[in-house]
C-alpha cells in the first residue's frame, strides 16, 4: 500500500512568542528545518520570531541555523538556505496594541500563533491577536491548577472559537505513544489480556537522566507533578487504558480519555517527592526551594475494566538513564504463585528505544519444572509518514486538524486528578511536601512501590 504523506495544504505565517526559549531551540526549530528538508511545505510560508529584545532578522536567523545545526545529524544545506529566506525577527511587547496592528502588516498569509512563553503572558497575547484570522496553538502546561485553567478558557473563548484554538501535549505527537490504543485495540490477545481479570498492576515510567539543563525560571515554578504527570503521563494512561473512540475522529478520542481521566483517583499520602542534590544551588533557583524534580504516586481507576489494579506513576530528572515506558504485569499463575519464578510482563517501551516485549517463562533443559526468562519481542519504531512530535504537530495544526491534540474537558479531568496533591501541603502540613533528597545517576528516593526495570537500569 502506498503511504500517503501529510504536507500543509496552504501557504501560512507562523508567528512564534518565545522564540530566545529553550522550546523553540531545542524542538521548534528543528522541527520547521525538517518539514522543509522533508518537502513536507508544498506552499510558501513565513516564520517570525517574536520578542521583547532587540533583535535583527539576521541575528535571528544565525540563532535559528546555530539550533539546527546542534539538533540535526546530517543537515541538507539546500534545505536549510531555503527555510532561512524565510525566517524573520519582529520586536514588540506583549502588551502593546500597536505592535500586534504592525505585525499584522508584515504577514502575507494566513497566520498561525505558537505560545511557548509562561501562563502569565497568554491574557496579554490573547488579546492582542483577537479575530477569526488567527490559529492558537498553546503549550502545556495549561494553568497550575483547575481554577486557573478555567479562568485561561474563558478569556481564551472571549477571543477565539474553539476550532482556531489548539492545546498543545508534544507527547501526542509521539508514534509511540499514540500507538499505544491501536496496539490494544487492533490485537485481540491484548484487547483480552488487558483486563482486571489478568492485569496484577501497571506500571508508567518517564525517567530523564539529564537536569533541568537551565529552564530554572519555567521548572521551579512548575516542578515534575505539573511538567509530566499532569498531562504527558495522565495522558500515556489514559491512552493505553481508555476504551476504543466509537469514530476515529478528535471529538471521539478526547471525549473517551475524558472520561476515563474522570475515573483516575489518587491518594495523595501515596505521593513521594523528591530533589535531586544540588537543585537548590542551581543558578536562577531559591536556596530553599521545595520544587519535586521526582514523583512517584499510585492511582486507581473506578472503570469496570480496571476496578482493583493499583497504577504506579513515577518521573523524575538527573536520573540514571532515560526510560519512557508502561509495564504490564499479570496475575500470577501456576509456579509464579509458589514464589519461584517471576510474572509475566508486557514491557512497552516508548523511548528512547521504542519497542514491545512479552516476558515470558521456558523449561530448562533436562528438568520438568525448572523454569527461565523467555524474552520475546521486536521494535515499534515508525514505518510511513515519520517525522519528529512537534514536525507531526505543526503539520496537523496548520491543516486544522485536532486528533493530535487536547480539548479543554480532558485538561479540566487532569487538573481534578492532580489538584488533591497540590493541597497536600495544606492538608498534610508543609513536612508532607518537603522532598526527599536524592543523589544525581540514581533511581530517585525509595518508597513501597515495586518497579521493573530494566537490568541496564
Amino acid at each position: 500500500m502506498k503511504t500517503e504523506f501529510q504536507s500543509s495544504a496552504h501557504p501560512f505565517s507562523l508567528v512564534i512568542f518565545g522564540a530566545s526559549g529553550s522550546l523553540a531551540r531545542l524542538k521548534l526549530f528543528p522541527a520547521l528545518y525538517e518539514l522543509e528538508a522533508e518537502a513536507r511545505l508544498k506552499h510558501d510560508y513565513q516564520i517570525f520570531g517574536f520578542g521583547r529584545s532587540a533583535m535583527t532578522d539576521t541575528e535571528f536567523r544565525d540563532f535559528f541555523e546555530k539550533s539546527v545545526r546542534e539538533h540535526v545529524e546530517h543537515v541538507d544545506e539546500q534545505a536549510l538556505t531555503k527555510i532561512l529566506t524565510k525566517i524573520h525577527y519582529f520586536q514588540g511587547d506583549y502588551d502593546a496594541p500597536a505592535d500586534y496592528k504592525k505585525l499584522e502588516k508584515s504577514l502575507k498569509y494566513k497566520p498561525i500563533a505558537y505560545l511557548s512563553v509562561p501562563p502569565v503572558t497568554f491574557s496579554s497575547i490573547f488579546k492582542g491577536l483577537s479575530g477569526p484570522r488567527w490559529k492558537l496553538v498553546i503549550e502545556k502546561p495549561f494553568g497550575s491548577d483547575l481554577k486557573s485553567a478555567q479562568k485561561l478558557q474563558r478569556e481564551l473563548k472571549k477571543y477565539f472559537k474553539e476550532q482556531q484554538i489548539f492545546l498543545l501535549d508534544h507527547y501526542l505527537g509521539k508514534e509511540a505513544v499514540s500507538n499505544l490504543l491501536a496496539l490494544r485495540y487492533a490485537n485481540s490477545i491484548l484487547t483480552d489480556l488487558l483486563h482486571k481479570d489478568f492485569v496484577a498492576n501497571i506500571q508508567i515510567s518517564a525517567l530523564e537522566n539529564k537536569d533541568i539543563e537551565g529552564r530554572a525560571s519555567y521548572f521551579d515554578q512548575v516542578g515534575i507533578l505539573r511538567d509530566m504527570v499532569q498531562s504527558h503521563l495522565l495522558q500515556i494512561l489514559a491512552y493505553f487504558t481508555m476504551h476504543a473512540p466509537l469514530q476515529e475522529t478528535a471529538a471521539a478520542i478526547q471525549h473517551e480519555k475524558t472520561r476515563l481521566l474522570k475515573m483516575v483517583k489518587i491518594d495523595p499520602k501515596s505521593v513521594i517527592r523528591g530533589q535531586y542534590q544540588g537543585y537548590a544551588t542551581e543558578k536562577g533557583i531559591a536556596k530553599n526551594s521545595m520544587t519535586e524534580t521526582y514523583a512517584a504516586l499510585k492511582v486507581s481507576l473506578n472503570h469496570p475494566n480496571w476496578k482493583g489494579v493499583p497504577i504506579y506513576i513515577r518521573s523524575g530528572k538527573a536520573l540514571k538513564q532515560k526510560w519512557t515506558s508502561v509495564v504490564v504485569e499479570f496475575k500470577p499463575r501456576g509456579a509464579q504463585r509458589r514464589g519461584k519464578v517471576e510474572p509475566n510482563r508486557l514491557v512497552i517501551d516508548l523511548q528512547p528505544n521504542e519497542k514491545i516485549e512479552f516476558h515470558l517463562l521456558t523449561k530448562l533443559g533436562g528438568k520438568l519444572f525448572d523454569f527461565h526468562p523467555l524474552t520475546t519481542g521486536r521494535p515499534i519504531y515508525c514505518s510511513g509518514d515519520c517525522l519528529s512530535e512537534h514536525g507531526r504537530l505543526l503539520l496537523s495544526a496548520l491543516e486544522g486538524k485536532k486528533d493530535l491534540f487536547l480539548g479543554f474537558d480532558e485538561i479540566m479531568a487532569s487538573w481534578r486528578v492532580l489538584d488533591p496533591i497540590q493541597k497536600v501541603c495544606t492538608l498534610f502540613g508543609k513536612n508532607r511536601c518537603k522532598p526527599v533528597i536524592y543523589k544525581k545517576g540514581s533511581l530517585g528516593p525509595k518508597d513501597n512501590f515495586k518497579w521493573f526495570n530494566p537490568k541496564d537500569l
